[in-house]
């Protein structure tokens, strides 16, 4: 069996490698021959010299993210406690010191000319997945992808961060390939963030927009239904009764819920509402998206001068 002199050697050539496909996956042709060298140079080591190898080489411990089908035995000897350890060239993702990509099952993301490119490959996946992308490249950001109305798909619906979090440099969202429909096959959502923001102090924090599952409450329920792509899109609601637009989102299918405004000095909130507790001489101040096929009307008992109707 091989000492850690010899291990060394067959780690060597990785200084070298640089992944083919974005996103760092595995599968170049140096790559392979790589792993193809170090199999066979230790083709000839026994069962018992590999088994020893497991017994006393400390495998480092599989980065969160990495998948393998159940039921595939354990690698046995040098070459496959070498292969592990290099974690690169069988991985799905390049992180660490240094590195300008990774990917988890959820995203991947890469660096294109100063720029973090973030492609979403599962938007339902478990939400810590797509900042510990970010993180593994040495990025402060925090990346949830929320359910939202039909307009807000793609969209980052909401950003924000800590007081030193440098908010005046570009960042972006977009579809890829542009306006195709997020239910094919090959459409990604893609954020992207300047590699400018790498090593500076602050969180930054992205809540970017997907289609709902059935029944599932819409997180954008700040943002008008009368925006382009929206049910009621360009009926003008506000400072109209609850009766006039009760007809509307009737006559287009829809169900409606509602909130109360209540204006307080600097502002207002809304609070939930039952139905019989609103009369059709109440006005409304905004309609907003509620889940599929329901909407939310904001209303008042009368006008107040503290608000302003907008639509």
């Amino acid at each position: 069996m091989r000492d850690i002199d010899e291990i060394g050697e067959l780690l060597r050539p990785l200084a070298r490698i640089t992944p083919d496909e974005p996103g760092g996956r595995a599968g170049g042709a140096r790559a392979r021959a790589l792993f193809a060298d170090i199999v066979a140079q230790d083709r000839d080591a026994t069962t018992t010299a590999a088994r020893d190898a497991m017994t006393t080489v400390a495998l480092p411990r599989r980065p969160h993210g990495w998948r393998t089908g159940r039921g595939r035995r354990a690698l046995l000897g040098l070459a496959a406690s070498a292969v592990l350890a290099l974690g690169v060239v069988l991985g799905p993702g390049l992180a660490g010191a240094g590195a300008t990509s990774y990917a988890n099952s959820a995203v991947e993301i890469h660096e294109e000319a100063g720029t973090y490119v973030a492609r979403i490959k599962d938007p339902y996946a478990d939400q810590r997945e797509f900042s510990e992308a970010f993180r593994a490249l040495g990025l402060d950001v925090e990346l949830n992808v929320i359910p939202v109305s039909p307009s807000a798909v793609g969209e980052i619906v909401r950003m924000g961060g800590s007081a030193e979090t440098p908010l005046n440099v570009p960042y972006g969202a977009r579809k890829e390939p542009a306006d195709c429909d997020l239910a094919d096959r090959g459409c990604f959502m893609v954020v992207t963030v300047p590699a400018a923001i790498k090593g500076t102090p602050g969180v930054l924090r992205f809540e970017l927009g997907r289609p709902a599952k059935p029944g599932e409450s819409y997180e954008n329920d700040w943002q008008s239904v009368t925006r382009p792509g929206e049910p009621l899109a360009g009926v003008k609601v506000s400072g109209r009764t609850v009766e006039d637009v009760l007809a509307e989102v009737r006559k287009r299918g829809l169900a409606a819920e509602f909130r109360l405004v209540v204006v307080h000095e600097g502002g207002y909130e809304v609070k939930p509402l039952a139905a019989d507790e609103v009369g059709d001489d109440w006005i409304v101040f905004k309609v907003t998206p509620a889940r599929e096929g329901v909407v939310t009307l904001e209303v008042t008992a009368e006008r107040q001068g503290g608000l302003e109707y907008a639509d």
